[in-house]
């Protein structure tokens, strides 16, 4: 007996279930292939870390630091991913300085400078619940002539993941990492700088 030949037709695979999912694959597909860079408010001390953190800080340094322009900066790809470009960088340190008090009321007027400098920006190559890393080396040094005597001098690492409950977008969700990750860093510093030994 000669062989059966099954002549219904293959399923289609334009059914609307399928082609629903397809469309909900191509959307978060698109959302995460967007770059989303860090943004300077988010990446700054928090108005609560702020208050905190001011009281720690000696009165010598209150209207007292002034920010050299910060390096190390890099621009978002435009397809995927999240850095922190030099104009986030120097806004970010600018405005915790100022919301800790420590930046003069004049610029170029503090008696100390101090320099900021990103070294690294350690991401995950797939952003799902990602981890960032991020290393800045700081040295704050006396205003001076020539040079001043560096006060402080030390690289800082800190770490910072994110998740489905920041946000469904990984790369949503890159972003907060980044930006937490930065504002720790932030943080860490001013509390370097709470325990020197300065006059006051």
């Amino acid at each position: 007996m000669p062989g059966m030949i099954d002549r219904r037709p293959a399923p289609s695979i334009r059914s609307p279930r399928l082609a629903l999912l397809a469309a909900a694959a191509c959307a978060c597909a698109a959302l995460a292939g967007c770059g989303s860079p860090a943004r300077p408010l988010e990446s700054s001390l928090t108005d609560m870390d702020s208050l905190q953190l001011r009281s720690w800080l000696s009165p010598a340094l209150r209207r007292n630091i002034d920010l050299l322009p910060v390096q190390g900066g890099e621009e978002t790809s435009r397809w995927w991913g999240s850095r922190i470009n030099a104009m986030t960088l120097n806004q970010t340190y600018q405005e915790s300085l100022r919301r800790l008090g420590l930046m003069p009321d004049v610029p170029d007027t503090g008696r100390y400078q101090l320099k900021v400098e990103m070294l690294a920006l350690a991401q995950p190559n797939v952003p799902i619940a990602p981890e960032v890393a991020v290393s800045v080396r700081y040295t704050l040094t006396e205003r001076a002539a020539g040079g001043g005597n560096v006060i402080y001098q030390r690289v800082l690492r800190t770490t910072q993941k994110a998740g489905i409950d920041d946000s469904l977008n990984p790369t949503e969700q890159l972003r907060i990492a980044t930006e937490s990750a930065l504002r720790n860093n932030i943080a860490e510093l001013m509390r370097e700088l709470a325990s020197l030994p300065l006059p006051n």
